[in-house]
């Protein structure tokens, strides 16, 4: 593990580890255009514009990515295809995809997969078709609760989502879903992780995280002590679950946890420069870091037209790089999950996402921090941290693998 250099330490840098990381992830947003409208949804004034990426553009897209990570060996694009509702694309533009891939990725042996991110209120034939040959992995997004997912005609999506997804399941088809936090889903967290349970599903449970107009999320934002009291329920829901489903963000924080709780290994930290690892690209080919979406002063270029490396050289991607560092620095130096918890959260969150103490005006983990703090506590009380050391009990965990 490199500790970093002493220039790295004078700019606030924070060590990093000499290797990249092993996947890039390209939210690619093909189509603002869907068939809900979604009161929360941060796309909410584009949802009705046709516009869309075209072949020849995606193509080139899937070239220059190929281009970049040539030099990067063992890095996996992972594209996620996104929008809008990304299914509503005609069916042939994600073949082509594919075609573009064997093309430009798998000569240089750079391995990729593809996700799609639907509403899954429409379900074809030639859906499930595609679903087979294209996508490696499936996200649907539902929130079970709370009647803000309708149609454009004001009318609940819910009912037919529902079924769509048993129908997905009908088929033999795997997918994960992803449930909205916002004020009309945070009091039946119990409910929620008790529905996916039973219906042997894995979900990421994800706060409002973009705005698309002002005053948008009034009625459905949560404070970020309403969204930690949401994560302790599904915390300890999750703790005394005898499934075996994927919950999240519940278990990304519990690894953090328990890599500090164990005192060795090597530490990681995120860095913007050194291995990005979530690019979003919007319909136009402009590419923004996770964080930075949709702020033009940040945006690193264009991939219809421009190769990443050149992009990583401009001064838009230098300064939202400056702005990621000076927000690890800031918020996460003197964390004992530092290091453990990789500071990708501060690196990478959004403006709704950076949280201010009241009194000092001091940035803070205003989720992150008290939720992992909380994973701590709870596994102390079960007796698997010692209170004195801070570290696992090794003896008892054993006794308890034995048993």
């Amino acid at each position: 593990m490199s500790v970093g250099t002493a220039e790295d330490r004078r700019e606030g840098r924070p060590p990093a580890r000499e290797e990249t990381p092993p996947y890039l992830q390209l939210v690619v947003k093909v189509s603002k255009f869907c068939n809900l409208r979604c009161r929360y949804c941060y796309e909410f004034p584009s949802l009705g514009d046709r516009t869309a990426m075209t072949v020849p553009q995606v193509r080139n897209m899937i070239k220059h990515v190929g281009e970049w990570l040539a030099d990067q060996p063992g890095r996996t694009a992972d594209f996620v295809w996104h929008g809008g509702e990304p299914l509503l694309m005609p069916h042939e533009f994600y073949y082509e995809v594919k075609r573009a891939q064997q093309e430009f990725l798998e000569p240089a042996g750079i391995p990729y997969g593809n996700s799609v991110q639907t509403n899954l209120y429409r379900l074809t034939d030639d859906d499930l078709t595609l679903m087979r040959d294209v996508f490696d992995d499936v996200g649907v997004s539902v929130d079970l609760v709370g009647g803000q997912r309708v149609n454009v005609a004001g009318r609940q999506a819910q009912p037919r989502v529902l079924a769509n997804m048993q129908r997905l399941m009908d088929e033999g088809l795997n997918f994960g879903c992803i449930t909205v936090l916002s004020r009309s889903t945070a009091p039946h967290v119990a409910d929620i992780h008790r529905f996916f349970e039973d219906m042997d599903l894995g979900f990421r449970l994800l706060p409002i995280y973009r705005t698309g107009y002002p005053g948008q999320q009034a009625e459905h934002d949560l404070s970020s002590q309403e969204i930690v009291a949401a994560l302790k329920t599904l915390t300890d829901r999750w703790l005394v679950s005898d499934s075996f489903i994927n919950v999240e963000p519940i278990e990304g924080y519990a690894a953090n946890v328990v890599h500090a709780l164990h005192g060795e290994g090597e530490r990681r930290f995120y860095d913007k420069e050194r291995g990005e690892t979530i690019l979003v690209i919007d319909t136009d080919g402009s590419v923004y870091s996770n964080g930075d979406a949709y702020d033009l002063s940040l945006r690193h270029g264009d991939i219809f037209t421009e190769s990443l490396s050149a992009m990583r050289r401009s001064p838009t991607f230098g300064e939202a790089l400056r702005q990621s560092r000076d927000r690890v620095r800031d918020t996460c130096t003197g964390c004992r999950y530092f290091g453990s918890c990789s500071g990708f959260f501060a690196a990478e969150s959004t403006p709704e996402q950076r949280w201010r103490d009241p009194v000092s005006g001091l940035s803070r983990c205003g989720v992150v921090l008290p939720v992992q703090q909380y994973i701590e506590e709870r596994l102390t009380d079960l007796g698997l941290v010692d209170s004195v050391s801070h570290r696992l009990d090794r003896t008892l965990l054993a006794r308890r693998a034995l048993d």
